[in-house]
């Protein structure tokens, strides 16, 4: 069986109580667990995010806790820089501190490395939820072939990034996470990987469910996404994923959906971006 490590950062206003849900998911509540858990404290963390933590490592005694913590917080990407570099094991596991992993959702990935060995990132659907993460509201789907991952990559992020497990040698090669992306992080890392010759797959399955609410929206408002998506493009055309007119297409997209009022925004979001349940 591969050993593997869980990858998760947390900062100072994530809510505790979902940081427990998150956290006891990928631990307690897993069919096959970690054999470490590297949690990335991003920045000063209130008393009870610690204590939650240690809580629990004290009821998962064979799994090693490692906790990385930051002076100030520095954003996603370089928190999981950080953390990657205290990676133990080759195989890594994403998870981000306020959603829900199925309690299977490891073992249906190890076993599929385990037969593909030649995947470098395996991935899988998310289901949306508001509050109770039994009450799914929509489900984001994902390519699973790689040719099917790459041709979304045209447009969209491809991989739903709290679901994936990637190689670590493979994201160190190409220098990890790029900071100057804002929340297009992990679609870089993907653009980048796939430039490199990374071989991807996505299960056909339900791995994580994720929080979502009006904040969602709110940030796809945010105008700096418009300078992060345009330097995108030109990431995308170097790695030969799509053509000049693509990259014009995009760049209209991602105006007119920034501009688009928040009611409007809500509709093509639940209406056209994600399939209803």
């Amino acid at each position: 069986m591969i050993d593997f490590s869980v990858l998760m950062a947390v900062y100072g206003k994530d809510n505790p109580s979902f940081y427990r849900i998150a956290l006891d998911s990928v631990t307690d509540g897993q069919t096959l667990k970690p054999s470490q858990v590297v949690i990335v404290f991003d920045g000063p963390v209130p008393q009870e995010i610690e204590s939650i933590t240690l809580d629990a490592e004290l009821r998962n005694p064979h799994i090693v806790f490692t906790i990385v913590k930051q002076s100030v917080n520095q954003g996603l990407a370089a928190a999981l820089n950080a953390g990657l570099e205290k990676c133990s094991f080759e195989y890594i596991a994403r998870m981000d501190s306020d959603d829900y992993a199925v309690p299977d959702r490891f073992e249906k990935q190890i076993a599929f490395l385990s037969s593909n060995s030649q995947i470098d990132v395996l991935g899988g659907t998310i289901a949306e939820f508001v509050d109770n993460p039994k009450q799914t509201k929509s489900v984001r789907s994902v390519g699973l072939s790689h040719e099917m991952i790459v041709k979304m990559a045209k447009h969209r992020t491809p991989l739903n990034h709290m679901t994936v497990i990637y190689k670590k040698s493979k994201v160190l090669a190409v220098g990890g996470y790029n900071v100057e992306y804002g929340k297009l992080e992990d679609y870089k890392l993907w653009v980048d990987m796939i430039a490199n010759g990374c071989k991807f797959a996505n299960l056909n399955d339900v791995l994580v469910h994720m929080r979502v609410g009006n904040g969602l929206i709110l940030r796809r408002s945010n105008k700096r996404e418009i300078h992060d998506w345009d330097k995108l493009q030109k990431d995308l055309l170097d790695a030969h994923i799509i053509n000049r007119f693509d990259s014009y297409a995009n760049r209209l997209y991602i105006r007119a959906f920034t501009y688009t009022p928040s009611f409007l925004k809500k509709i093509a979001y639940h209406f056209l971006l994600r399939a209803k349940v």
